[in-house]
């Protein structure tokens, strides 16, 4: 039976490890976007010790390229994320566990957690045939997911600079689903340490409200299980359409994450 996302569970000592598995998770797939944007040629300063994993560009003001992870963990750190972002004359993010969160500072986003074991995932019944993605299609595969997430101009011309990097990114399989000849769905898996860490889910504007987006969940959970991955592992903002395709798919939401300017916990 699909998890139902409208309770929040208890924060169990299962719920802690698991937690604290998809944070690993989340911080290797984040080194390896960042690997890819460095080899595209973005000035980027990082400091990554194995827990706290932190990163600026001045050049581009995405949050993606300028914020700070491991604090889940480690929430008594985040003057190293104050500091680190001052230095270098950006304004970075964290992400936060909710609990730990000062009072009366508005996170700007809220996030799902959700996990899985890949056999638990609900398969899909879609008119979409998914495959992974060649290394001649690369660039195809990722003007699909600008087109669909409509990034800023900056970061659209760094994406697209990233794509050969990412395809030859080890463990980072990128998948295409086709309907009516034509792509128009992209999305990632990456593998780490038994987590399949699901993102970069995209559709198409004029392919969306056919099930595309849970198909791709299914699918990237089957190339999990046969990578060899325990869990599946994905985050969406709270009350998304993308946070009820993960419940609806059998993924059991396990906790919440905030992210707040690292400005603001001085």
């Amino acid at each position: 039976m699909p998890y139902d996302a409208t309770v929040m569970p208890s924060e169990s000592g299962t719920d802690r490890a698991l937690l604290a598995r998809f944070g690993a998770a989340h911080r290797a797939a984040v080194r390896a976007e960042w690997s890819a944007a460095r080899a595209a040629g973005l000035d980027m300063s990082v400091i990554d010790d194995g827990g706290l994993l932190l990163g600026a560009a001045p050049s581009i003001a995405s949050s993606m390229f300028n914020r700070g992870l491991g604090f889940t963990e480690q929430p008594s750190r985040t003057n190293v994320a104050r500091t680190f972002f001052a230095e270098h004359g950006v304004s970075g993010e964290i992400v936060l566990d909710p609990a730990d969160a000062p009072s009366g500072i508005e996170p700007r986003i809220r996030l799902d957690v959700y996990v899985a074991p890949p056999d638990q995932v609900a398969t899909e019944d879609a008119d979409l045939t998914i495959r992974v993605v060649g290394d001649s299609e690369i660039d195809a595969w990722m003007d699909l997911a600008i087109d669909a997430n409509e990034p800023m101009p900056d970061v659209a011309v760094l994406w697209r600079s990233m794509a050969p990097h990412v395809g030859r990114t080890p463990d980072w399989v990128l998948v295409a689903g086709e309907a009516d000849g034509r792509i128009v769905a992209a999305a990632s898996l990456f593998v780490t340490d038994g987590v399949g860490w699901q993102s970069w889910a995209s559709v198409t504007p004029s392919a969306r409200g056919n099930g595309y987006q849970r198909a791709l969940i299914a699918a990237r959970a089957k190339l999990a299980a046969e990578a060899g991955c325990e869990l599946v592992a994905a985050w969406a903002l709270v009350d998304a359409h993308s946070s009820r395709n993960l419940a609806r798919a059998g993924l059991r939401r396990i906790g919440q994450r905030v992210v707040v300017a690292a400005s603001a916990l001085g």
